[in-house]
């Protein structure tokens, strides 16, 4: 699924193209951590997988070179939106092993 930099750049409020090379490599980190969390990446859009990584993204650009205890679940929502994510896609692959009967 592709996450637009626009989209990303407009959820942080950033104008302009002096961040997008740090934009992208945050993307990059915010799907890698998800990947972590048991979350993987939707092959369609996925509203709430969307905003987990717009989230990450900006708490990933607004604490860069700072040192602090504490890990990017504690974002409010955030820990929320990966556990639904994860029920989604266990739920998924539980009705996908499902065979229901024909006529």
């Amino acid at each position: 699924m592709n996450i637009s930099l626009d989209a990303v750049k407009s959820y942080c409020r950033i104008e302009g193209e002096e961040e997008d090379a740090l934009l992208l490599s945050l993307v990059d980190a915010a799907k890698d951590y998800l990947e972590g969390a048991g979350v993987m990446e939707p092959e369609a859009e996925e509203p709430l997988y969307l905003l987990a990584v717009k989230a990450l993204v900006l708490h990933y650009y607004d604490h860069r070179g700072l040192t602090e205890s504490g890990a990017p679940g504690e974002i409010p929502g955030i820990r929320n939106a990966i556990v639904q994510l994860k029920l989604r896609a266990t739920a998924a692959r539980a009705l996908e092993g499902l065979s229901w009967p024909t006529g």
